[in-house]
């Protein structure tokens, strides 16, 4: 049953995440990757439509706005797709390895086109190597806790992932104000 239906405060079982992070050194290496991954590097996503304008010349209303949003979209569902089918029979350790590097390397080339054109390949590319890699890393944590843990180490995650974020985004507004979309998203790869 729920701590709630136990009885249990649910700050205990927050702690007890906690403690369990602390323990194990895998557990507490993805929970740090994902929350400095979504703090610095996921950016790109909030300020996507910056960067297709000044960057891209792409306006946020426009169809071919739209096509490009499409392609990292459309990444994302491959990239998290192959993770539990072409890629099922691997050692989700070494996806992770794989996928964090080639996503640095795809989000800084999409930092530097100009050109529309090779826009959308990188676009595609970047949505499938971020859900590859996010995809890969939550399936390395999940598979080691166990089913009484679980719920707890996720809420962790889910704090690490959606909560920073919106953080990352407020910082790189005025970076990008100061600079420029491509710096930011240099940093973040």
């Amino acid at each position: 049953p729920p701590a709630r239906e136990r009885g249990e405060p649910v700050l205990r079982h927050v702690l007890d995440g906690l403690q369990m992070a602390r323990r194990d050194q895998v557990v507490r290496r993805c929970l740090v990757t994902i929350t400095t991954f979504s703090l610095v590097s996921l950016t790109f996503v909030g300020q996507f439509p910056v960067i297709a304008e000044r960057n891209l010349g792409i306006d946020e209303r426009s169809p071919a706005y739209g096509a490009l949003y499409a392609c990292l979209g459309l990444g994302g569902v491959l990239g998290a797709l192959a993770v539990g089918t072409v890629l099922a029979g691997r050692r989700m350790t070494g996806v992770v390895r794989a996928t964090l590097p080639a996503f640095a390397a795809v989000l800084t080339g999409f930092a530097l086109v100009r050109d529309p054109a090779p826009a959308y390949a990188l676009a595609l590319a970047l949505g499938l190597t971020y859900f590859g890699f996010i995809t890969s890393l939550s399936t390395v944590l999940q598979e080691r806790v166990g089913n009484e843990q679980r719920g707890r180490v996720t809420a962790l995650w889910l704090m690490g992932f959606g909560g920073t974020v919106p953080v990352g985004n407020l910082l790189a507004g005025p970076v990008i104000e100061a600079t420029s979309p491509t710096a930011v998203l240099l940093v973040g790869a």
